[in-house]
């Protein structure tokens, strides 16, 4: 392997460091009113967005900043179990997630309200909002970092700086346990997007496709995302990662030890 593999950890480094200042303006001079409730620190998505340009420069100039933006729309690059998990991921969690604590008489507010008439704007928006954050996460670190680690380990690497990166402002709105549980859930979701991108054919769009969808899917959850269970959705994000596994294995695309250097 020739790839300097450092770089990228100080990408990840620099993105915790330079999101800094971001939360430190939430803290002290929280801003309301912003759309579906976000926090004034989401503004720190703009870190690995400008990382990633520096990076793509270094690499190739202006052609590589150009590649980048063309990524967005990439959409006939991806193969079709690929686009097909992206799309379907989040929302059949997040479904399988509300029934499930149906069942298990889990908390849920007893008026399930559904702001369907929103979901138009919010796929334009977290679909935007997915693209500076993914120009780092996915196009600039997934594939040389799987290549150096194996895209599991690569996963958790990412994945755990993705959910850290966002620890600080869930813990404004919600408890240690849910904190807890979603930073497991994100490593889980951040594996499901690097098998998706690597092995089903390096696709930006279905990564912004998938992150979208994680946005989306939790938004519509009753009542606005204010119930949800990170634990549970993790058990069943965990399940549909695994007929995903099962599938590529089944049909050769991944070793049933996935070694990326043979796709």
């Amino acid at each position: 392997m020739t790839t300097d593999i450092s770089k990228y950890y100080v990408f990840l480094l620099l993105t915790c460091l330079l999101s800094i200042p971001f939360y430190i303006w939430g803290a002290i001079a929280p801003v309301s009113g912003l759309p579906f409730g976000l926090p004034i620190s989401f503004l720190m998505i703009f870190v690995p967005f400008f990382l990633s340009l520096i990076f793509a420069w270094n690499e190739n100039r202006t052609s590589g900043i150009i590649s980048m933006f063309k990524s967005i729309l990439d959409i006939r690059k991806a193969k079709a179990w690929a686009a097909i998990f992206c799309i379907a991921c989040m929302p059949i969690a997040l479904w399988l997630s509300f029934y499930t604590m149906k069942a298990f008489s889990l908390s849920l507010p007893e008026d399930v309200l559904i702001p369907l008439r929103e979901l138009p704007t919010m796929l334009i928006l977290y679909f935007l909002g997915a693209i500076p954050e993914e120009f780092g996460w996915t196009l600039t670190l997934s594939e040389p970092m799987a290549k150096a680690h194996g895209p599991i380990r690569t996963g958790v690497i990412i994945g755990g700086v993705w959910a850290l990166w966002h620890v600080i402002p869930w813990s404004w709105q919600h408890p240690i346990g849910w904190v807890i549980g979603m930073v497991i859930l994100n490593i889980f979701m951040r594996i499901g997007m690097i098998y998706a991108f690597i092995y089903g054919g390096k696709s930006l769009f279905f990564a912004l496709v998938f992150h979208t969808m994680i946005n989306v899917s939790m938004g519509l959850f009753p009542n606005s995302g204010s119930n949800t269970n990170p634990w549970v959705i993790t058990i069943w994000t965990i399940a549909i990662l695994g007929f995903m596994l099962l599938y590529l294995i089944k049909t050769r695309v991944i070793q049933a030890i996935p070694k990326l250097e043979s796709v």
